[in-house]
């Protein structure tokens, strides 16, 4: 119902990337589409979800446009309720250049999305390569689609890094973990 109520069409195989970020050069959404494009080719059971506004919208639009199968990619525009946005996606994406601590990432880790990050910043504190998610070099969108491929073929290992992220996320950064370290911090 979620999906549909931003304008994505789904089957029982479909298998949904999303984004919510600033539509802004620094969060890189150039390499996802791109990245997107070359993986829908060989999987058009795929779905992008883009949530939030900026000052790059209409250029990625265009490029999606260009890029992508009409109706594979939606640009959700601003989304308030992020626990749904989150519950609908299969795997949470951030192919920013540069970050410090991404609440996306924590906020997808609780609704135990799978997850392809930047390895920059923060990021490789929060996502383990291969145990709590799977990481790319900024810009690398040939790593991106092999890695949107891999998830989209194997439900029971996006299931399982889902999963991973969920338990780290409520180990480390849940406000009961964040709680005790400052306690322990006093």
């Amino acid at each position: 119902d979620y999906l549909r109520s931003v304008g994505l069409e789904v089957q029982d195989d479909t298998v949904v990337f999303g984004i919510a970020a600033r539509l802004d050069p620094v969060k890189d959404m150039p390499t996802l589409i791109r990245g997107f494009s070359i993986a829908v080719k060989d999987h058009p059971n795929i779905r992008l979800l883009i949530a939030g506004e900026g000052e790059q919208r209409q250029m990625l639009e265009a490029l999606a446009a260009q890029t992508c199968p009409p109706g594979t990619v939606v640009f959700a525009g601003w989304v308030t309720d992020m626990d749904s946005f989150y519950h609908a996606l299969d795997v949470n994406t951030l192919t920013s250049l540069s970050e410090t601590f991404p609440y996306a990432i924590t906020e997808g880790a609780r609704m135990r999305c799978a997850t392809i990050a930047s390895n920059v910043g923060g990021i490789p504190y929060i996502i383990e390569h291969g145990v709590t998610g799977l990481l790319i070099e900024p810009g690398d969108v040939r790593m991106l689609a092999a890695y949107l491929a891999r998830y989209a073929l194997d439900e029971n290992y996006r299931r399982e890094m889902g999963e991973a992220l969920y338990r780290r996320g409520k180990a480390d950064f849940s406000e009961e973990a964040t709680g005790l370290r400052q306690l322990e911090i006093y």
